[in-house]
């Protein structure tokens, strides 16, 4: 039998040409070995553009081989696109390699050996209501005669019989419920003689010390941490800590942040040439994208953020992976996770410290990039913000906490902060976050993992608990729902209402948003798939008088619907433009 190290090996020569080049992947593959049969959770932590890919690809290729399957679970699609064109360098057989999200059925019910997936999609499956069956499941539980119980054991065997890797986990601990659904997972991997393998650049001890604490009961046992430290490495640090770039903390008043931000960009533009400026929200990176398209000829302008088309996502990996010198990214939080691009100068509005650390990995990131400028804005009103939960999409609370450690860093020119020594960036971190800030109700715990052992009904007790406690997803806060702007298809539809376009097709066009944008004054028609013609769609208008909806999710599932026609606007530079109502 092959060793996990063998893989790497292939891994690393397959995709860069080199073998051995990050000391610290291979050290970590070897406790997972020698650990392998003791424990059941390996968390992996190595800093930003380390290349922690080839962990899970080794992994993944082991697990195939001597084994049977395994799944790589990511928490956004943009991470999921990108990666999937690196497994395809390694596996170039689709019948080995899948990818299943949303509308995209390639891989259904995760079943293909080495599935890349989602979060969502995974927790579904998991819990035995998988998306090709989630629609009847819960018809089944409201009381609808063309509900069924699904395949939920065979949901349950294609997840259970699979090791398990969720690449950024430290983007599963922002809600109480994403924490309390990978608690969950740890029970049922630890269970059922699983490997689940958690990686991230950024976990705050505070969240260690919660994962590995006795309300997890016997479980924290089985979990095996695995630290990046200088020994394994120590070239990595010092090739790390000899780039010389200053942080800067700029306040910007709302009213006129823009105009700030331009000028900032402007200015630095005359010394650097690659320019990452990121958002925290969806519609500033829009508005600021608009206000400097036509301004800085000679550089390439690219626009990110998470409503893209699922052609247009792909588009703009293959696009970044194109970018040499010249460049200047407005993105929002999406490139956080995973996006391989690196920039000499880095504009970010605050966000928590967590997020900050992941955006700055993207700064200076091969080696021989040695100078550059941060600068991390907030808008001056945030400190007057005290009734309020949030600032922009984050808590308000974990935002003010990351200010005040930046502001205790102030040594007047700069802030003395070391983006890319984890040393110094854990130290950050410490300062920021408390473990009341992770939070995991054990009740809730305790009823995800009766699911797996429900025998005789699991997939229903699964959609109950989905529509009645959880709201809709067990991981997120709110639902992500695939729209399409009506202009992009209105020539599609008949007028019998059938639609021109296949399945494939229209996941191809439609963009997830969440259920908070998805006003319902905006909701024109929404499209359902009639599986006795053949999976044919069919539009159905929703006049102006029955747009109120009391409840949108049991809507979505009382009619199956597989996408929303919204009064709204798309082209493939800007993405979704919604118009306010």
């Amino acid at each position: 039998m092959k060793t996990i190290s063998s893989y790497l090996s292939f891994v690393e020569k397959s995709l860069y040409d080199k073998v051995g080049e990050r000391p610290f992947i291979g050290y970590a593959i070897n406790r997972m070995e020698e650990l392998w049969n003791e424990r059941r959770v390996f968390i992996v932590e190595a800093p930003t553009g380390y290349g922690k890919t080839t962990i899970s690809a080794a992994l993944a290729l082991y697990t195939l081989e001597n084994e049977l399957k395994a799944i790589i679970a990511y928490p956004l699609r943009t991470l999921l696109e990108d990666q999937y064109f690196k497994f395809l360098k390694l596996i170039n057989n689709r019948e080995l390699l899948g990818k299943r999200y949303m509308h995209n059925p390639d891989s259904r019910f995760l079943i293909k050996p080495i599935t890349l997936t989602t979060i969502d999609t995974l927790s579904l499956t998991l819990f035995g209501i998988s998306p090709e069956e989630l629609g009847t499941v819960l018809k089944s539980y409201l009381g609808t005669l063309t509900g069924s119980l699904g395949h939920y054991l065979f949901s349950w065997a294609s997840a259970l019989l699979s090791n398990i890797v969720l690449d950024e986990v430290h983007l599963l601990a922002d809600t109480t419920k994403s924490l309390n659904f990978l608690a969950a997972l740890i029970k049922i991997v630890a269970d059922n003689d699983q490997r689940l393998i958690l990686m991230s650049a950024t976990i705050p001890n505070a969240l260690k010390s919660v994962l590995k604490s006795p309300r997890l009961g016997p479980y924290k046992n089985k979990i095996c941490l695995i630290e990046f430290n200088e020994k394994p490495d120590r070239n990595f640090l010092q090739e790390r800590r000899k780039k010389e770039y200053r942080v800067l903390l700029e306040e910007v008043e709302k009213e006129n942040k823009f105009e700030a931000i331009l000028k900032l960009l402007g200015d630095r533009l005359k010394i650097y040439d690659r320019a990452i400026v990121v958002f925290n929200t969806v519609s500033d990176a829009v508005s600021f994208y608009a206000m400097i398209r036509n301004s800085f000829p000679g550089y390439k302008k690219v626009l990110l953020h998470s409503r893209f088309s699922e052609s247009d996502r792909e588009r703009k990996t293959r696009e970044l992976k194109r970018l040499e010198r010249k460049y200047i990214i407005v993105s929002t939080q999406v490139i956080e996770a995973g996006i391989d691009i690196s920039s000499n100068l880095f504009i970010t509005e605050i966000a928590p410290a967590n997020s900050l650390i992941q955006r700055l990995g993207r700064f200076l990131r091969y080696p021989n990039e040695n100078e550059g400028e941060v600068i991390i804005w907030y808008e001056r009103e945030i400190m007057n913000l005290t009734n309020a939960r949030k600032y922009k999409v984050y808590d308000l609370d974990l935002v003010k906490r990351t200010l005040n450690a930046l502001r205790s860093r102030d040594r007047g020119d700069r802030i003395e902060l070391n983006v890319h020594d984890p040393q110094d960036y854990t130290r950050f971190l410490d300062d920021v976050y408390k473990e009341s800030d992770f939070r995991i109700d054990m009740s809730k715990v305790n009823k995800l993992f009766t699911i797996v052992l429900d025998v005789d009904r699991g997939g229903l007790k699964a959609a109950g608990m989905l529509i009645e406690e959880f709201r809709g997803s067990f991981v997120r806060e709110g639902n992500i729902i695939p729209v399409i702007a009506y202009g992009e298809i209105r020539n599609k539809i008949m007028k019998d209402g059938r639609v021109r376009m296949t399945l494939k097709e229209l996941a191809k066009v439609s963009v997830p948003v969440s259920s908070k944008l998805l006003k319902k004054n905006l909701i024109l028609g929404y499209i359902t798939v009639e599986k006795s013609k053949g999976d044919t769609l069919l539009f159905e208008e929703v006049k102006n008088g029955s747009r109120k909806y009391y409840d949108l999710l049991e809507h979505i599932l009382r009619k199956s619907i597989v996408a929303y026609v919204i009064d709204a606007e798309y082209n493939s530079e800007l993405g979704l433009v919604v118009r306010k109502k």
